[in-house]
């Protein structure tokens, strides 16, 4: 594919944040492509990362669906028309973000520890791909009723994932500890729990990167001041887009210099609470 991607391959970020409705959309993607079947377990989502650097995180702003298309052989990475094909028509009319990675989903039967890690063939398609990033949602449908959706952040140790090249597509990579933990998302919405890990590929490895989400924050807000997003007006919908926004500014900043930022979520947040 060639590199797409105005992010060096050789710098390591640190965090990659998911802004404005890219969270949403992720997840949302994932349940859909979810099988019905248990023994059809391959049926996966696919979507493409577009957005920018700003300071030392990637910020992912928009994502693009392309749907349960990717063919992956056990041993060999395969080129899709669909793909490429939407990847061209977007860097035709996208002018203020740049393709950054790929994600898809791993759906389970039920959790496991490492559900998230990536496969021998992620690894493989991330070197193919030849772009910067990778996201991976693990998702099972484990539960008999619905749940509200529940938000967080949660911490676990880092690696790095390399190729192994005796090993099938569905196996284990190589897998190498990192000193320092990383942060990623965890939740559950429906009958689904699932987990969203960030991977950069850098130095022929697909390396942990610590998730953030500026729309996860925003909800996890709302979930924490009982306001229900189903009930809202389109114009109290608007004050989302400020919380959002402000939350997207809150990332990455040191304390003391955000203090606007935290008034104005604040604000936002009483307002929609008062109007009920």
């Amino acid at each position: 594919m060639g590199n797409r991607s105005n992010i060096h391959a050789d710098v390591i970020l640190d965090s990659f944040n998911l802004s404005q409705n890219a969270f949403s959309t992720i997840l949302l993607d994932a349940i859909q492509f979810f099988p019905q079947e248990i023994k059809k377990m391959q049926a996966e989502s696919h979507g493409l990362l577009f957005g920018i650097k700003s300071n030392e995180i990637l910020e992912c702003d928009y994502v693009f669906p392309v749907g349960n298309v990717t063919k992956r052989a056990e041993d060999e990475v395969e080129p899709n028309s669909k793909i490429d094909n939407a990847i061209n028509n977007a860097r035709q009319i996208l002018s203020t973000s740049r393709l950054i990675g790929t994600y898809h989903s791993h759906p389970y039967d039920k959790y496991f520890e490492h559900w998230a890690d990536p496969s021998n063939m992620d690894v493989a398609c991330a070197k193919y791909d030849d772009l910067p990033f990778m996201l991976i949602v693990a998702i099972t449908r484990d539960g008999k009723k619905d749940k509200p959706l529940s938000l967080g952040y949660q911490l676990g140790n880092a690696y790095e994932f390399y190729h192994n090249q005796k090993a099938d597509g569905h196996d284990l990579p190589i897998t190498k500890p990192l000193t320092t933990d990383v942060q990623y998302i965890m939740g559950e919405f429906k009958k689904y729990r699932f987990e969203i890990r960030a991977y950069q590929y850098i130095n022929d490895c697909l390396r942990d990167v610590n998730l953030y989400s500026s729309e996860a924050e925003m909800l996890m807000e709302l979930l924490d001041q009982n306001i229900d997003i189903a009930s809202l007006s389109p114009d109290q919908a608007f004050r989302l887009r400020k919380i959002e926004y402000n939350r997207r500014r809150l990332i990455g900043q040191k304390d003391g210099t955000v203090e606007r930022e935290r008034q104005n979520t604040e604000y936002h947040l009483q307002r929609l609470k008062g109007e009920r």
